[in-house]
């Protein structure tokens, strides 16, 4: 059931609304220490002797590592709750970047981007946990495309800073100094989220009506994350990410070597073109999530956006066009609207998956979506390493990419148009047990 009357009664909007901005933040900053080797790949590569080949299993490292820390992950959360699964996520990512700076060479730049991989696997499990238990339905679908947007603030930032820090510390500085900035969050959600009345709605596991029951969330039993496997109407939402991720595997982790080889440029040009993809992806997912929002104001009334899903995935398809544009900056510019679209495909296909699930599979529902998500990432990352070291170019990835959303989106498409929604109405006296 909705947990409406069970964030309503605990917790106030502005605090609901406080606690996921600082989660946005909280994403922002994981973000930031994900891409960070990205956009200093050309740089860091050629001071470690790594090929585009190398620097492909990098890539594939850290996502098989967030792919086999997604789903454990999600039942850690679902055990302990969000707020002390931020502390862990934030702590954990930050020492693993810090530690990015004495690195060696390939093997042990290999096992950091694998333990980095585990250390933010919970990160989105605890925001999306977050904006379920202090918002009521209505807002979620905004609120899940603010977390994305935090996402994208996170990447668009760190091109240009981590450029910046290199330009003026150097590479290795320029990671421990990244490194910091996450541990400072820390002490700030511990004073925001362990205080407070509502701490019950973070941590108990189920709060009837008539009153709130609170149960140490270290002896809770989770539920089990292959309730998710029976419901196709949750599962079928991999689909979209499984179309979308291509598009921000060769933007995002790509990017940078892209602008290097295809346009000469340098890598301290290339924070000045990369934000924008990133932004739009953010302010994509954003804006597609208000307009489910406005679609969507209780949870028996919605309907799967299929509109808003055409629309988003025609978009994000646009990547194909990339190679046919000349310069730098036409190329980003239609990369960035492909973004965008990847960016609404991402909050739509999470929102429509939440809105199926009970208060106990919320992290399972997130922890799916990050599996879908690495899974794609290992697979790709390693063919885009060999196909552009063997024909020289990006143009066969860009087209690849974007030509592969299209099947996706046509397979949720025909598959929610046979599925009415049958959700009862609430009855007033029913307890809520989701």
């Amino acid at each position: 059931m909705d947990s409406d009357v069970r964030a309503l009664s605990s917790v106030s909007r502005t605090r609901a609304w406080g606690l996921t901005g600082f989660t946005t933040l909280a994403l922002a900053v994981t973000l930031i220490d994900r891409q960070a080797l990205s956009a200093l790949a050309e740089t860091v590569t050629d001071s470690l002797g790594i090929s585009d080949v190398g620097y492909g299993w990098l890539s594939s490292g850290f996502a098989a590592a967030y792919l086999v820390g997604s789903l454990p992950f999600a039942q850690l959360i679902q055990r302990i709750g969000p707020r002390f699964g931020l502390v862990l996520t934030l702590s954990l990512s930050s020492a693993v970047v810090g530690l990015h700076a004495w690195v060696p060479g390939f093997a042990a730049l290999l096992l950091l981007r694998i333990a980095l991989g585990l250390s933010v696997a919970p990160s989105l499990a605890c925001a999306t946990q977050t904006v379920h238990r202090v918002m009521p339905f209505k807002d979620r679908a905004r609120a899940i495309g603010i977390l994305y947007l935090g996402n994208s603030i996170g990447s668009s930032v760190c091109p240009p800073l981590a450029v910046f820090l290199e330009s003026r510390l150097g590479w290795r500085d320029a990671f421990f100094t990244i490194a910091a900035m996450g541990l400072v969050l820390v002490p700030i959600w511990l004073l925001l989220a362990f205080t407070g009345r509502d701490r019950p709605t973070f941590d108990a596991p189920s709060i009837p009506m008539g009153g709130l029951r609170t149960l140490s969330p270290f002896t809770r039993k989770p539920d089990s994350i292959f309730l998710l496997i029976r419901d196709e109407r949750i599962l079928r939402g991999s689909f979209i990410v499984a179309a979308a991720a291509p598009v921000t595997t060769v933007v995002l982790l790509w990017g940078s070597k892209y602008l290097i080889r295809d346009h000469g440029l340098e890598q301290h040009q290339v924070g000045h073109y990369l934000w924008l993809p990133a932004l739009l992806f953010g302010l994509g997912s954003m804006g597609f999530g208000e307009l489910r929002a406005r679609s969507a104001r209780t949870r028996a009334s919605s309907r799967p956006p299929r509109a808003l899903v055409a629309s988003a995935g025609a978009m994000c398809s646009l990547l194909a066009a990339v190679p046919f544009a000349q310069g730098a900056w036409p190329c980003i510019l239609i990369a960035s609207l492909a973004m965008s679209g990847a960016g609404g495909l991402y909050s739509l296909a999470t929102s429509d998956m939440l809105s199926h699930a009970s208060r106990g599979t919320i992290p399972a529902v997130t922890g799916l979506t990050t599996f879908t998500q690495s899974l794609v990432y290992i697979t790709v990352s390693p063919i885009i390493g060999h196909l552009v070291q063997t024909y020289g170019s990006y143009d066969f990835v860009m087209v690849g990419a974007g030509l592969w959303v299209l099947p996706g989106c046509v397979y949720w498409l025909l598959r929610t148009t046979r599925d009415p929604r049958q959700i009862p109405s609430m009855r007033p006296h029913e307890p809520f047990r989701g």
